[in-house]
């Protein structure tokens, strides 16, 4: 249902965002598409999928009208997977008329602003689960892939290595950097403290975010984002180094807004 972001024009996604009022389009869905705190959490989606693999697929569509503003539509990862696992009952004439009422309802006109949250759209990577043995690659959570319960592989390298679905957090190489510099920072005052009676460990954290979460932090869908975030953030916190750092006056990490526009120039 989603492309290569690079071929869809900025001011095509920058009026979606509008129409859109920052909200999913599926019907009562109130999750934003961008967080207050400028995380990602909505996907671009195509009514009519831009691939032959993909659902909804029109081989009459002119080239020219798969990347349209008419065809595609923000909706939240949860709402993505859901109609995209059934076409059948998400046709494409129930998108374009669910899109269409959201847009009399939630609408407005565009501003500046809304040109920067369509770049963050924009910039948003959604790779497939990838499991590569040899040259054969195991297509999970993709359109067109072979859908199954219970998967077994079996390969001679001594690690698989798993990329993120899409809409998961390990996704989006911007929040993925964010959460990997608070993870860094949690490890670099927790490890330096020197009252600490056990031996530290710099793989606990990850562990206790799988703990507190469930899975990998990568691979939990982008509206746990925020959790993940005010999670680490309050393990950073409670550190000896950064209450130290807040007594003189010191932040002890970067926010989320301050670690994208450093690193963004």
């Amino acid at each position: 249902m989603s492309m290569a972001e690079s071929r869809i024009k900025l001011s095509v996604i920058k009026r979606l965002f509008a129409m859109s009022g920052n909200k999913c389009a599926f019907p009562a869905c109130q999750v934003p598409i961008i967080e207050s705190e400028g995380i990602v959490t909505g996907l671009i989606c195509h009514i009519k999928a831009r691939s032959s693999k993909g659902p909804r697929y029109d081989p009459a569509q002119p080239d020219e009208e798969k990347n349209s503003f008419e065809n595609l539509v923000l909706l939240c990862g949860r709402h993505h997977t859901i109609v995209d696992a059934d076409p059948q009952i998400y046709d494409a004439r129930s998108l374009a008329e669910m899109k269409a009422i959201h847009e009399r309802s939630a609408g407005r006109k565009e501003t500046d602003q809304d040109a920067f949250f369509a770049r963050l759209l924009l910039n948003q990577l959604r790779k497939p689960l990838d499991a590569g043995v040899g040259v054969t690659n195991l297509m999970i959570g993709s359109p067109g892939a072979i859908q199954g319960r219970t998967i077994n592989l079996k390969t001679v390298r001594n690690r698989i290595s798993i990329t993120a679905p899409p809409g998961a957090i390990g996704a989006n190489t911007d929040l993925s950097g964010y959460i990997q510099h608070l993870i860094k920072r949690y490890n670099e005052f927790a490890g330096s403290d020197p009252t600490r009676r056990s031996r530290f460990t710099y793989a606990a954290i990850s562990s206790n975010i799988e703990e507190s979460f469930g899975t990998s932090w990568r691979l939990l869908p982008i509206n746990k984002a925020s959790d993940v975030i005010g999670y680490l953030q309050r393990r950073i916190s409670r550190t000896r180094q950064a209450k130290v750092n807040k007594g003189k006056g010191w932040k002890a990490f970067s926010t989320y807004e301050e670690y994208i526009a450093k690193h963004r120039k």
